[in-house]
């Protein structure tokens, strides 16, 4: 076994589709779709839309970070370089948590909840645990088969979702006829009106917050990465935004405002209005929102094999040997620990909260270490920013203006889980995720206390570009 990630190997079209693999429009419509509409009702639109114009304001602070440091710890790393190790290591566990919390809830009890649109005894019966426990195994063998095998996946199939997205979404517009109205951009139609608005926007960022991580993670391996990976990022939000935005109108028009609280209860909502449109399209929209969910496990566990891989490799976190890499460039004993952990979460809060609300729970859970990742490097970007001296008429939007909105958005949206406190099972969610990050700052501090050298030095490593002909 190696030490280091293979270089040189990814180019703009693999991190692209890539970045589209762990956005999942598909699964989005499926599963997040659902718990917006639940909230913003007929303004499920506006609030997919404002989530996305959040989500660029936290992706201009990777797009920044990206330009300057090459590293496969991401945020770990741009905190660690920005702000220093005690701060880089608080970062790294909120990652931990935040990326598994939303592996494990998303990609597999999100999909075993799916499977429950043919028979609920699927959900009730206990058939979802052989489903999750298949969907860890294959999504394992996958990564174990290394990044270029995984993107080629990412990349055909994406492709192909894309073209089925957009042709459905206007067919949905056509279907919709005198429903086609612009009054879905109102928030005061949403239940609870601004304040409910405001909840359903914890889903709609986490709708596209995982983008960033996608690509920056795997920097380490891409060509020309200081250039490739903003670039990537710009492609990948445009596409990814349009069609999400896009669809959430569609289906909202099509389904008929007043009538989105029955949207958030179906369990096949996307696929009923599919079914409107032929039994080919139907056919087709099942087929690769299945695979959407599995595209998604692939990124985020690419992702998260590469984060846990910066860890380990800065001595924080995970031992020396989750660094070590097999003849495929994956960090093979990160990517058999998240097996392990994923299926351990799955069956736990699985059996108890059932797939589908045990996911969701998972996910609100996860806003909060995610919201408070974004946070912590958009203001590492600020702060170091005014420690070089560049603060200037150039730098002011990119540096000071995009960060900070992206500070307050966040911090106005995680509030609204709180005032007031969403019902059960989300405001366990909300607890279970405000405990965690108080333990995870204990943990830093004794960390800091015991090793004061491991933890001055952590998130410190990144590598310089090699220069290499072009890759596909």
């Amino acid at each position: 076994m190696a030490d280091n990630l293979k270089r040189n190997i990814l180019g703009t079209n693999r991190l692209v589709w890539q970045g589209w693999g762990m956005t999942a429009p598909a699964a989005d419509i499926a599963y997040l779709l659902g718990g917006i509409a639940l909230v913003a009702l007929g303004a499920t639109p506006l609030s997919i839309l404002v989530g996305f114009l959040i989500y660029l304001t936290i992706l201009n602070t990777s797009y920044r970070f990206s330009s300057k440091y090459v590293s496969a710890g991401s945020d770990f790393t741009y905190v660690g370089k920005s702000i220093g190790g005690f701060m880089a290591t608080f970062e790294g566990w909120n990652l931990l948590f935040g990326t598994i919390f939303a592996y494990a809830g998303f990609g597999m009890l999100g999909l075993a909840g799916f499977f429950g649109i043919f028979d609920s005894k699927i959900l009730t019966g206990g058939l979802w645990i052989p489903i999750v426990l298949a969907l860890n195994v294959i999504t394992f063998i996958i990564l174990y088969k290394g990044i270029r095998f995984s993107t080629n996946y990412q990349i055909i199939t994406g492709i192909a979702e894309f073209i089925i997205l957009i042709a459905g979404g206007i067919g949905l517009v056509i279907l919709a006829g005198k429903n086609n109205t612009l009054a879905v951009f109102s928030p005061f139609i949403a239940s609870g009106g601004i304040i409910g608005f405001a909840h359903s926007l914890t889903l709609s960022v986490v709708t596209f917050i995982g983008l960033s991580i996608a690509l920056t993670a795997i920097s380490e391996e891409a060509h020309i990465p200081k250039k490739t990976v903003p670039k990537s990022l710009l492609i990948s939000s445009i596409i990814i935004g349009v069609t999400i935005v896009f669809l959430s109108y569609a289906m909202t028009v099509a389904w008929g405002p007043s009538r989105m609280l029955s949207f958030g209860n179906s369990v096949d909502n996307g696929l009923v209005l599919f079914r409107e449109l032929s039994p080919i399209m139907f056919g087709l929209l099942f087929i690769f929102t299945v695979n959407s969910f599995m595209g998604n496990n692939i990124s985020m566990g690419t992702s998260m094999t590469r984060i846990f891989y910066a860890f380990s490799r800065d001595n924080i976190i995970f031992p020396g040997i989750f660094s070590r890499t097999d003849k495929n460039g994956t960090p093979v004993y990160t990517t058999i620990f998240i097996l392990a952990i994923s299926v351990f979460l799955c069956m736990v809060f699985g059996i108890y909260f059932g797939p589908i609300d045990g996911g969701y729970v998972l996910l609100f859970a996860d806003a909060f270490f995610s919201f408070l990742i974004r946070s912590i490097s958009s203001s590492s970007l600020i702060i170091s920013t005014f420690k070089a001296g560049k603060i200037n008429k150039k730098t002011l939007t990119g540096y000071l203006i995009a960060p900070v909105i992206s500070i307050v958005a966040l911090i106005a949206v995680l509030a609204s889980n709180f005032f007031p406190l969403p019902a059960y099972p989300y405001n366990f969610a909300s607890v279970l995720g405000i405990v965690i990050i108080v333990v995870v700052l204990a943990i830093t501090l004794i960390t800091w206390i015991k090793r004061p050298d491991t933890v001055k030095n952590a998130g410190s490593t990144t590598v310089e570009e090699t220069p290499a002909d072009a890759v596909d």
